[in-house]
């Protein structure tokens, strides 16, 4: 615990694309992490890489000062310009001791997130421990704190309202497709083959929707979506959108600077019919023609209402911070108790060797004389006695040695 330190470049003082500047490349990453650790003799060390954050986490018997920190963000990035440099290692976030495990512990409890409460932190921090313990870069040290913040963050996300209400772009845009009510053989029309309508393609692919129709402009983009359902599914170019079979929902999300569903072309593909229609929109700015909401018919869903939702959903999910943070000051009470357990067991580490010196110096030396003397059952009971008082006298001593110590040090 005294040894903890941790670098942080996160959304929070940096642009994405400056973090960007610190993803290791996982080709080059054990050798690049093995020099790291050698340079600057690093006993333990860790490497944790998401879209908006990088920490390198590392046990260290000195603090880490603003000096300490620009040799590693070089070392990671020989390539910054003196001035930037100065920028990065000013912007850098600093922790030491216990002030470093409570902010991995909080790191891995969604609270530092760019979506608070997010639960894919507590996976990859996971993930970066089991990928540097494989790289032979971690040991003992950091196996205590990881298992703490695995515990601590189930906790939080099982007992509190941190998580729940979702916030993300594509799990409100799935809600609002759901409150919908549309059955597994209605016709649902994809535009666009982005992020967004990959992870909204699969929240179709695992509720068992298979009437899809997936427009693109590039049409190869729009068929890899599709050859990961277990049906045909058409592909359209963005071109022939018109085309399109009659739909009962549309999910639009483009990169395009105008409207890409054009007011005709939605009552050529709909057939003029004026059956209940949903269309979600999520492209900024919109992709569906405005004149296309007003249709009476049409159950329209923007950007500007689902960050309505998640902005809600976030405030929700704040509420329940409070009550997050009594369960991390638990969880670094808890660590701390662990670390000094660890402590003694490894101060004690050495009495069983000790004692079973004691016990071969015995045997073949100072009593040596007397044993030759006895026969062999004889030598046999007298060695068996030894090996049970070698056994009692290493665990019982240094069970009731421990208690003792721990109970010393929770008391302190």
């Amino acid at each position: 615990m005294n040894e903890l330190r941790v670098i942080a470049i996160t959304h929070k003082n940096f642009s994405l694309d400056e973090i960007g500047l610190f993803h290791i490349n996982p080709d080059h990453r054990a050798e690049i992490l093995s020099n790291l650790k050698k340079q600057f003799g690093f006993q333990e060390l860790m490497y944790l890489s998401t879209c908006n954050r990088v920490e390198i986490i590392f046990s260290l018997p000195h603090y880490v000062c603003p000096g300490l920190t620009t040799q590693i963000i070089q070392a990671l990035q020989p390539n910054l310009e003196s001035e930037a440099l100065r920028s990065f290692v000013h912007r850098a976030e600093r922790y030491n001791e216990l002030e470093a495990a409570e902010h991995l512990l909080r790191v891995a409890s969604g609270l530092e997130s760019l979506v608070i409460g997010e639960r894919e932190i507590i996976t990859q921090l996971r993930k970066s421990y089991e990928d540097c313990l494989a790289m032979q870069l971690t040991g003992d040290h950091l196996r205590i704190i990881i298992n703490q913040c695995v515990k601590t963050a189930k906790e939080i996300f099982t007992s509190t309202d941190l998580s729940k209400k979702p916030v993300s772009v594509v799990s409100l845009a799935w809600q609002k497709f759901c409150d919908f009510g549309l059955n597994r053989d209605q016709h649902i029309l994809l535009v666009g083959a982005g992020q967004i309508i990959r992870n909204f393609a699969k929240f179709l692919l695992e509720n068992d929707y298979h009437n899809v129709t997936i427009a693109n402009r590039t049409t190869s983009n729009a068929q890899a979506i599709a050859d990961t359902f277990p049906k045909n599914i058409e592909v359209l170019s963005l071109d022939n959108l018109s085309r399109a079979r009659n739909f009962d929902a549309l999910i639009s999300c483009t990169a395009s600077e105008k409207a890409v569903v054009g007011y005709e072309d939605f009552l050529r593909i709909t057939q003029s019919s004026s059956s209940r229609r949903l269309v979600i929109d999520l492209a900024v700015p919109a992709d569906v023609e405005h004149s296309i909401t007003e249709l009476p018919y049409v159950s329209y869903v923007d950007m500007h209402t689902i960050q309505q939702i998640a902005g809600e959903n976030i405030q929700f999910r704040k509420q329940a911070i409070e009550e997050c943070e009594t369960i991390i000051e638990s969880g670094i009470r808890e660590f701390e108790r662990n670390c000094h357990e660890r402590r003694i067991e490894m101060a004690m580490r050495s009495i069983p060797d000790t004692i079973r010196d004691i016990k071969n110096t015995a045997l073949g030396n100072v009593f040596a004389k007397d044993l030759e003397k006895l026969d062999d059952e004889s030598k046999q009971l007298v060695e068996k006695i030894l090996g049970y008082m070698e056994k009692k006298y290493i665990s019982v001593p240094m069970k009731m040695a421990r208690e003792v110590l721990l109970d010393v040090v929770n008391k302190n």
